[in-house]
């Protein structure tokens, strides 16, 4: 066998193997999914570092959003991605209120080129990401023109986009289907009320959503009571007759079931 190394907080490496490099999750769509699908996205990694390493010790199928701003994300987000996780980026977008994005937002009044080089910035400081969701941005997120930038960027990168659906006027799914995206919105945010009870009832009703739908689509956020109750309901999901995936492989279902009835209508109306 092989002797291992490790260096500092990184997971060990047999000496003598390939190093891994940046490479996007290998996940894919089952031929005939069973069970209704549901994938868990945790939010606002890599400014709480301690927070952020309990979400990585939750099921490798949970999917963590990291903001680009925190020191510490792109190291982090190393580590989650070869712990198993699928990573994406969350991307800081202007509110329309006073609350404060972070650094670099992307914003309504900026220019498309300077929406790109904070985009590519924004995506510089995470690694082996898979795709992008918009942090706040209920401003940001209703405007096609400023959304129009980031979605052909992402497109070029050939990654997705999830709708965190800050605002009922959002325009991102929309205009993210239209640019060749693969994307898909949030249906439930768990923890608006971070108590453990209001988390688990809105865990229930994730549930719920799955089993009428076929998946469902969670947003939560690194606090102590929302990562408690989620390791607990992730041990014991499954035995409730559920799949905990990735959120690309939700986006993926979804986005063949919204082919079938434009395949079947083609052929409803063949010569």
């Amino acid at each position: 066998m092989l002797p291992s190394l490790r260096l500092g907080g990184w997971p060990p490496r047999l000496i003598g193997e390939p190093e891994s490099t940046k490479v996007k999750s290998a996940v894919a769509v089952e031929a005939t999914p069973a069970l209704p699908a549901i994938a868990i996205v945790i939010d606002d990694c890599g400014v709480d570092e301690l927070h952020t390493r309990t979400a990585m010790a939750l099921p490798a199928s949970m999917t963590l959003a990291f903001l680009p701003y925190a020191g510490a994300s792109f190291s982090l987000s190393r580590q989650a991605h070869l712990a198993g996780h699928e990573i994406i980026v969350h991307l800081p977008m202007e509110p329309k209120g006073g609350e404060n994005p972070g650094p670099m937002p992307l914003t309504d009044g900026l220019s498309a080129s300077e929406i790109t080089e904070r985009l590519n910035w924004a995506l510089s400081r995470v690694s082996d990401y898979d795709g992008a969701n918009n942090h706040m941005g209920s401003r940001f997120t209703t405007s096609r023109e400023a959304l129009r930038p980031v979605m052909q960027e992402l497109s070029a990168r050939k990654l997705f986009f999830l709708d965190s659906r800050t605002t009922p006027d959002t325009q991102a799914e929309t205009l993210a289907r239209e640019t060749g995206l693969l994307t898909g919105a949030r249906d439930i945010f768990l923890d608006n009320d971070d108590t453990a009870p209001a988390v688990e009832r809105e865990l229930a009703s994730l549930e719920n959503q799955a089993r009428s739908r076929g998946s469902a689509i969670a947003i939560g956020h690194p606090h102590a009571e929302t990562l408690a109750a989620l390791k607990v309901w992730s041990e014991e999901v499954e035995a409730r007759g559920f799949r905990l995936v990735p959120l690309r492989v939700v986006l993926e279902l979804r986005s063949r079931n919204e082919r079938k009835p434009m395949a079947a209508s083609k052929v409803a109306h063949a010569p």
